[in-house]
């Protein structure tokens, strides 16, 4: 283990290419298939529950699942795209967190929606606008760390008003299950400390894989979270039906 600087990075060789971090490909990897497995999971058991909470958590998971993808291909083969490679995954990475903002949200009663949904657009907007700016201006690889700044500010925000205020509001309001989404800003806030500090582990498990491992778990709490939240609705209406009956 290391601190305070990274490993250098592992080079492989395929079909002739010089390509690099299998690691982070490895990781990046996991993190699609869970995304799109989950994914087709929520769009599956959601059919009779049609609802824009449900619709939106769905491209949420399979957001999480070609972002993470791009941004595997981007990391191996960094000595072909360099920072392009690394624009593209962080532009769609801006989405992920909007998108759980507007699935909370869409719970919000109507006359509260239109505000926050506008606030939630505008923030995307100017992330975005922010990390094409810096993409564009940078002269060499030494603005990464800027880039990756922006969209640590805009998850952050993200996930401390959709997960946090409104899953410990819902989890009070609603349904039970919501509480699981203030734990997972927990979960990831040690990923955070490893970045800042950089810690690595191994050359093979650096900060980056560190922050993909929890970012896999808490995949899997937001998916509970929503499937309880369909138990909830399911036993309601049979409560219900039970009850006109």
């Amino acid at each position: 283990m290391i601190i305070g600087r990274d490993f250098d990075k592992l080079e492989f060789n395929w079909l002739g290419l010089e390509l690099l971090e299998p690691n982070a490909l490895l990781s990046d990897s996991i993190i699609a298939v869970s995304g799109i497995v989950l994914g087709f999971f929520v769009s599956k058991q959601n059919k009779t529950l049609t609802s824009p909470f449900f619709n939106y958590w769905k491209y949420v998971f399979f957001l999480y699942g070609v972002g993470f993808f791009l941004g595997g291909v981007g990391h191996v083969f960094y000595n072909y795209f360099g920072l392009f490679g690394k624009y593209i995954p962080l532009l769609v990475g801006l989405s992920m967190p909007v998108l759980i903002e507007h699935a909370m949200i869409s719970l919000l009663p109507k006359q509260e929606q239109a505000t926050f949904f506008f606030l939630s657009k505008a923030k995307v907007i100017v992330a975005a606008f922010v990390l094409t700016l810096i993409f564009f201006l940078a002269s060499d690889e030494n603005v990464l760390p800027m880039m990756l700044l922006v969209p640590s500010i805009n998850s952050f925000v993200g996930f401390v008003f959709s997960c946090g205020f409104l899953g410990w509001k819902f989890g009070k309001t609603i349904a039970p299950s919501f509480y699981i989404l203030p734990v997972t800003i927990l979960v990831l806030v040690p990923a955070g400390f490893v970045q800042i500090y950089k810690v690595s582990f191994h050359p093979w498990f650096d900060r980056n894989d560190f922050g993909h491992l929890l970012i896999i778990v808490s995949l899997f709490m937001y998916y509970y979270s929503v499937r309880g939240y369909r138990r909830f609705l399911k036993n309601k209406s049979i409560s219900q039906l039970k009850t006109s009956a």
